[in-house]
């Protein structure tokens, strides 16, 4: 098997249901309130030893790192920033499976060796706000804590999180703040669903594991509700005339939640401290480097 085996490779699957047309797993048919999202969610509950939850798993695109949707046209400025980046995830460049997909974009078909990606996780580099909510793998669980005024997200991956403000204030003006990878949060209930509206993002992350790149003018609409007691689902919505010449609105993601017990690791019930610590990193680095034949005498 040569090295490039072991990049990870995407197996495709059938198209993401709409939020609309979605059907749950959960029959729990308990009385809950759809305004409350407080506790522990995962999109992959059975690493909590909970049932499996099919439909907190992408089905677009295996394994599950991505904005999704169909991506739209990059300006000039967007496809000059997507290809300076070199992501390590998604079909392998130039393979048979990338070449048999045409129809997909390219970003989900020129992954690379991670030694010659550039990443910015692999330098523990923050994920930024859509890259947070959208990753799925191992350590995703995500924690909700709602007050008065604001909620609070609490992301066990890279240990980080944000607050969605309740209180009226108006989203800022992104020229009068310093830029933020998690940016500047203000949500309103529209009926069952919290619409959070996020701007002045730090450009320097991407959107997601794919590469795609994220302008400091962003606006990004999230529309999050409890569709069953113990199911949560966000569909994001990117405005980024920098770097998209229309919006993106990605998959829907769907979470399940997770009792408090099941987190419970030597009598410790929470979220794990899940960090990327940059010595840690560029130690595993060196051993990603050789086997791809870098640094090697």
């Amino acid at each position: 098997m040569t090295t490039h085996r072991f990049l990870i490779v995407l197996a495709l699957l059938a198209p993401v249901a709409s939020a609309q047309d979605m059907t749950f797993s959960d029959t729990d048919t308990s009385a809950y309130d759809k305004h409350d999202f407080s506790g522990l969610w995962s999109r992959a509950p059975d690493i909590s030893g909970q049932p499996p939850c099919p439909e907190c798993r992408d089905t677009l695109i295996f394994p599950n790192y991505g904005f999704h949707g169909e991506p739209p046209p990059r300006t000039a400025e967007g496809q000059r920033r997507f290809d300076l980046n070199k992501p390590a995830r998604g079909l392998e460049l130039g393979s048979a499976a990338a070449t048999a997909r045409p129809e997909l974009d390219i970003g989900f078909r020129r992954a690379i060796l991670p030694a010659f990606g550039n990443d910015p996780e692999m330098r523990c580099e923050p994920l930024g706000l859509p890259r947070l909510i959208t990753f799925a793998g191992g350590g995703g669980v995500m924690e909700m804590v709602q007050t008065g005024d604001r909620i609070l997200q609490l992301f066990e991956w890279t240990w980080d999180f944000r607050d969605i403000w309740l209180d009226g204030r108006p989203i800022p003006n992104v020229d009068d703040y310093l830029p933020r990878f998690n940016g500047y949060s203000v949500g309103e209930w529209q009926g069952d669903t919290l619409v959070v509206t996020s701007t002045g993002f730090d450009d320097r992350q991407w959107l997601d594991q794919y590469g795609f790149p994220i302008s400091d003018q962003a606006v990004l609409t999230e529309r999050w509700d409890r569709p069953t007691p113990n199911r949560l689902r966000v569909v994001l919505t990117l405005d980024d005339p920098v770097t998209y010449t229309a919006p993106w609105t990605s998959s829907t993601k769907v979470w399940a939640l997770i009792p408090k017990e099941a987190m419970e690791i030597g009598g410790w019930s929470g979220i794990l401290e899940d960090r990327c610590v940059p010595s840690d990193e560029s130690l595993f680095n060196t051993f990603r480097d050789r086997a791809a034949g870098l640094g090697s005498e």
